[in-house]
């Protein structure tokens, strides 16, 4: 027994010596480990977006395929989740093609807008700041018209109708491609057509590493943490939609040039928390005050403050609620570490990310002052 108890302690040694040096070499080596995984996620790409885009139709197509599933018709019944499915597609599919074609040549007719008037904005700013860089003035000694000229000369040089459209070409072909964007979206529908089928491999699977109470444990969380997703970007949209059509029509009160497109842009802006708003805000501000609009400049600002705050207290509690439920701190602090690891998509789900951390922290924490007080866990009972 003894010798038995030697070797199983030598056999432990041994085990915690290779494991250290093989979390060593991980680390010697992250960058080769961080390359494979980047080329296996771009390998899986279609993959990955199709799951997203399962996800977030889910919501849908789950509630036409209950509202199928309860009439009386056979055929409704049998083909609920296809017909749920189908329906669903031609919406979403719908509204994007609806999108593209109304969006974008308005989008396009902007940035020519913008471009044409970048001289008259040039001589807006010149002319009032001319007043402070006479002698006597705030800025006599701060050459700021050479400042100017030369920040003027490099706009004209890149910023040009045909140069922005070849970049945003250039940007569509490197970002997307037509056959990844179609692959996803067959990926996507095979999931949500068996989805009950994945779900089951899921579980087999982690059944054989996991012992029925963490399998509980995760099918609980899962729920939770797709809830809160859910909850959050569904909102987020609808706020955007109130915010950008009234930003519209602030926006066409005061004249705005393009204001239907600047409007929208404030309101897809204000889905990212705190800093959205304040950005786009600023944003169409200053483009009034180059169109040498001051009075509309003023009214926009006082406006969008307004608008901010009808958002904030009574819009966004009636569309969210307390279903997302996290303090202020806690979302700064999930968009600068999620927005510094993953960029805007960091940013646009960092708040999310901390919902879900600050549910698991919550209870855990109850989980252990469940076990210290009683000692067992609530699950134990």
């Amino acid at each position: 027994m003894k010798n038995n108890k030697n070797i199983a302690q030598w056999v432990t040694l041994f085990l915690l010596g290779l494991a250290l040096i093989v979390v060593y070499k991980a680390f010697d080596s992250l960058g080769w480990i961080w390359a494979v995984f980047l080329r296996l996620f771009s390998i899986l790409t279609p993959f990955v977006i199709g799951f997203v885009i399962a996800f977030l139709l889910f919501a849908p197509v789950n509630r036409l395929d209950g509202f199928f599933r309860k009439r009386k018709s056979k055929f409704f019944q049998k083909t609920a989740r296809p017909l749920s499915v189908l329906i669903v597609y031609i919406l979403a599919l719908g509204v994007v093609a609806g999108l593209v074609y109304i969006v974008m040549p308005a989008l396009v007719s902007a940035l020519k807008d913008f471009v044409a008037n970048v001289p008259t904005y040039y001589a807006n700013v010149m002319s009032f700041l001319q007043q402070y860089t006479q002698p006597g003035g705030l800025l006599e000694n701060f050459d700021i018209q050479g400042k100017i000229n030369e920040t003027y000369a490099l706009i004209q040089q890149y910023l040009t109708v045909e140069r922005i459209l070849s970049y945003m070409s250039s940007i569509s072909q490197v970002t997307s491609s037509v056959v990844d964007g179609l692959m996803a979206i067959i990926v996507s529908v095979y999931m949500l057509l068996g989805r009950e089928s994945l779900v089951s491999a899921s579980k087999s699977v982690l059944g054989l590493i996991c012992k029925p109470r963490t399998m509980q444990s995760l099918s609980l969380y899962g729920h939770k943490t797709a809830r809160i997703f859910y909850n959050y970007i569904y909102s987020q949209l609808l706020d955007a939609l109130v915010v950008g059509v009234l930003a519209t029509i602030g926006f066409l009160l005061a004249r705005m040039p393009n204001a239907p497109v600047f409007g929208m842009l404030l309101g897809i802006m204000n889905m990212v928390p705190y800093f959205g708003a304040l950005i786009g805000g600023v944003l169409s501000v200053l483009i009034m005050l180059l169109s040498g609009n001051l009075y509309g400049a003023l009214f926009i600002a006082i406006y969008i403050l307004v608008m901010q705050q009808i958002d904030a207290n009574i819009i966004q509690p009636r569309i969210i609620g307390d279903n997302v439920g996290i303090r202020p701190i806690y979302v700064l602090l999930g968009i600068t570490v999620f927005g510094g690891l993953f960029g805007f998509w960091g940013i646009f789900l960092g708040a999310p990310c901390m919902a879900v951390i600050q549910l698991l922290l919550t209870d855990y924490i109850r989980y252990r002052n469940a076990v210290t007080v009683t000692g067992h866990g609530p699950s134990d009972k």
